[in-house]
């Protein structure tokens, strides 16, 4: 371990750990020698590998006026585990990475407070942005930099569900466990409704819920029901398809069976399986449960699913078969993919005890079970100690 500083209002860096050594951290900056402290310093500890001192991770948040916005919990949480091994992570806008470092906001955990901070280029960038546009917007740029330099990008992108679809129906054994599910078309959806008694119709970008719509047939009219309360009834599948396309093109959509799963209590449920990267493969670090509460379209719980224990339910929760569909996620997930490192999968349950994988996240919300949130944090931080090159316990001179 070695302590490093970092003088307020200089903005520089400094080590006093021995005049004749060379320092490094983040990607490619040598840290000076300073005898005495001149000025406010803060000082953080660091592991130090072949005199490289850190892991330094850069969180790359969506932007607002004058800072950012995100997950401010989790952000918190990385900080006070990476901290305590020795390390440090910097909350960095877009706009705040360019070939000079980062100026972006870390958070001090023993004054609950946030500064502003100039760091080098972090030895790993993980991908936090919350909204799609900002992808568009700055995604591009950022991967050119990262690139150039050599940085891996953790979480590199929302997931496309219709991409996403085709990537684990290619895997034999999660075939099977997958809604059937095509673009969606006029075609398909005439299709679909004369084939299943419900679909679902999802947008192919989309988080939280949000974006799901679940058709039914209704004699020879069709109910659409949405996240909202409200159910709007159309007169045929063409006045359906105008509804969708008035947005966006058809094809931005996907359209799905819908699956019909064992109730609790009346209501939808299904569970919501977290997993992070560990060694060369993919483990479950939480199983939670999510019900439906006023709609039946989704379970998730900003929509207003709720949230129960495995204990309640009316299934004995099958975790080995679980943990295979996870496995072969995570395998799947990182033959196309680079740099996956976590992933939370929705996974819902037959009355005939069949499994179906509903959605994958690529940037899986909190769990609201402080075991698992806690969890997530520990083997986050594994995942960015290992991928950096650095091990929690390492330190060597």
């Amino acid at each position: 371990m070695i302590e490093l500083f970092y003088e307020i209002t200089s903005q520089t860096w400094y080590h006093q750990f021995d005049e004749g050594k060379k320092v490094t951290l983040g990607k490619y900056f040598s840290v000076p020698y300073k005898m005495e402290h001149t000025s406010k310093h803060i000082s953080f500890p660091f592991l130090l590998k072949d005199m490289k001192a850190g892991p330094l991770i850069g969180i790359l948040a969506s932007p607002k006026q004058d800072g950012f916005i995100g997950n401010i919990g989790l952000f918190k949480r990385i900080q006070r585990t990476i901290q305590q091994s020795g390390g440090l992570s910097v909350v960095v806008t877009p706009q705040q990475l360019t070939e000079d470092g980062i100026n972006g906001f870390c958070y001090l955990p023993t004054h609950d407070h946030w500064i502003k901070i100039q760091t080098p280029l972090p030895d790993l960038l993980y991908n936090r942005l919350s909204r799609y546009e900002d992808e568009k917007l700055f995604l591009e740029q950022t991967e050119k930099l990262t690139s150039l330099y050599h940085i891996p990008v953790f979480n590199p992108h929302f997931f496309d569900k219709w991409e996403l679809y085709l990537q684990l129906n290619d895997n034999d054994m999660l075939s099977h466990h997958l809604p059937k599910t095509d673009l969606l078309s006029e075609e398909t959806l005439a299709e679909y409704l004369s084939t299943y008694p419900e679909v679902y119709i999802k947008k192919r970008k989309s988080k939280r819920g949000k974006g799901v719509f679940l058709i039914t047939k209704n004699g020879n009219t069709y109910l659409m029901k949405s996240t909202s309360t409200t159910t709007v009834l159309f007169p045929s599948i063409n006045k359906l398809a105008r509804y969708f396309e008035k947005e966006e093109p058809l094809n931005s959509y996907i359209i799905q069976e819908a699956i019909t799963t064992l109730p609790m209590r009346g209501k939808k449920f299904d569970y919501r399986v977290l997993a992070h990267s560990s060694g060369n493969r993919f483990a479950i670090t939480g199983v939670g449960v999510r019900m439906a509460k006023k709609q039946q379209v989704t379970t998730h719980v900003p929509a207003g699913g709720v949230i129960v224990g495995t204990e309640e339910l009316p299934v004995k929760t099958d975790h080995e078969t679980i943990e295979q569909l996870i496995y072969q996620c995570g395998k799947q997930l990182s033959s196309f993919y680079d740099d996956i490192g976590e992933f939370s999968a929705d996974i819902g349950i037959t009355p005939e005890g069949n499994h179906f994988i509903f959605e994958l996240n690529a940037k899986p919300m909190d769990f609201d079970e402080p075991p698992i949130k806690q969890r997530a944090t520990e083997n986050i931080t594994k995942v960015f100690y290992e991928r950096s090159g650095f091990s929690m316990q390492e330190s060597s001179t």
